[in-house]
């Protein structure tokens, strides 16, 4: 795998840029198109068949935040119990995700909500403060995307490859569906200060994208070996500032409410594995309702430490490899290290694959790994929809069709594996 690096290029820095702002400005316009019709239908399967489903607009329901309730601080660290209406005092705002992406939620809906008159439920403009809800979120989200673009422009080879994210189909089907462009934008703004030998931003911005979505902290081990084998000296402003800035994030609400803020992280160890994911399967044809206790309450935890475990092992792994090499490849490291997780974790939500899509540009991948991941992908999203169709609508096979979902899974991993082979 070769990197980037910053060649002159026949057509202007300037002339590209605009091409490529256009084109990802028409993705998030077809994004936001297809995830926005959920804002106005029912969802009586609209959501499946329509491919519109966004966690976006369904948490600001089903996390208390139609009832101007804030995460984390509201939060007792407990699961829902109870009827998900605002007068049920157990139904608050604990967010699954890691608090960078809550604070920023909160904010949003505390911008857009339209408190109700005195005597109507605190819920009584829900319907309009979401919709408001999803599109505001929408417009900070494209700005982190159109962001990302320019600094992968200024950091590619071959700022055509720039292309292959702004009119990704992946980025069409989830650049609105959760709040990981946030993760994207700051990780993207840490390669770029890092290859501008600016350790100090490129620490902040990946401390910021791993309190926001975790996955740019994994990025660390990669810049700090890279700088490290340079000159044999430890990048401490790179560590600390990533430190600083995850801590600023983080501690406030740890010390505001140490429960609201442990949720997450006891939210995801307890989890039970989703169905695009491998470990899933494996419950799938092996699990039997006679060891129901083990599968229910074993086997969640049991594949989160082995997930982990694998992981940190394969970390270690790629670390001594690529320390043995005369030149440390951050982009190429980073990437390998994402691409294991995606392989080795135990949930592997729909946006996940867009984590990868940038280094298509940063890291020059065969074209053919760029089609087959797109397209296994959304295989996968596909299949697990007409899936739900069938269990909560109950038309068609639900069991053909999570087979279905699980060719398409499997694929998926074999072009991961594909991709960190080479």
């Amino acid at each position: 795998m070769i990197e980037a690096g910053a060649p002159p290029q026949p057509v202007s820095f300037r002339a590209m840029l605009a091409v490529l702002l256009a084109g990802t400005l028409i993705s998030l316009g077809f994004g936001f198109q297809l995830k926005d019709a959920c804002t106005s239908h029912a969802w009586d399967g609209y959501q499946y068949r329509h491919s519109c489903y966004n966690d976006v607009y369904a948490l600001y329901f089903f996390r208390a935040l139609k009832c101007g309730r804030f995460p984390y601080v509201s939060g007792d660290g407990k699961d829902v119990a109870g009827p998900e209406t605002c007068s049920n005092p157990r139904f608050d705002a604990d967010l699954e995700y890691p608090v960078g992406t809550g604070l920023w939620a909160g904010a949003m809906a505390r911008l857009v909500r339209h408190p109700p008159p005195r005597g109507q439920p605190a819920d009584a403009n829900a319907s309009a403060d979401g919709q408001r809800f999803f599109r505001a979120n929408a417009l900070g989200l494209a700005l982190f995307g159109l962001g990302a673009v320019v600094l992968l422009a200024a950091m590619a080879r071959d700022r055509r490859r720039v292309l292959l994210f702004a009119l990704s189909p992946t980025l069409v089907l989830y650049g609105f569906h959760n709040w990981d462009l946030l993760a994207i934008g700051l990780a993207t703004g840490a390669f770029f200060a890092f290859s501008r030998r600016s350790d100090s931003w490129a620490g902040a911005l990946l401390g910021l994208g791993a309190a926001t979505k975790l996955y740019p902290g994994f990025f660390l081990p990669a810049l700090v070996a890279a700088r490290w084998r340079e000159n044999r000296r430890m990048p401490w402003s790179l560590i600390g500032w990533s430190a600083f800035s995850f801590a600023w994030v983080n501690l406030p609400v740890l010390l505001l409410n140490p429960r609201g803020w442990i949720y997450p992280w006891r939210f995801q160890a307890t989890r039970f594995p989703n169905f695009e994911n491998v470990w899933y399967f494996v419950y799938r044809h092996f699990g039997s309702s006679a060891a129901g206790g083990f599968w229910w309450k074993t086997y969640p935890r049991l594949t989160g430490l082995l997930s982990g475990l694998l992981f940190a092992a394969g970390l270690a792994l790629l670390l001594r490899a690529e320390l043995r090499r005369e030149r440390v490849r951050p982009f190429a490291l980073s990437l390998g290290i994402l691409l294991w997780f995606l392989l080795t974790a135990k949930v592997y939500s729909p946006q996940y694959t867009l984590w990868v899509i940038p280094f298509f540009v940063l890291v020059e991948m065969p074209w053919q790994g760029y089609v087959l991941l797109v397209a296994t992908d959304a295989g996968v999203w596909f299949g697990i929809s007409s899936y739900f169709i069938a269990v909560q609508h109950h038309t068609g096979d639900p069991a053909w069709r999570l087979s279905v979902t699980e060719f398409f899974t499997f694929a998926r991993y074999a072009v991961i594996a594909w991709l960190l082979w080479r």
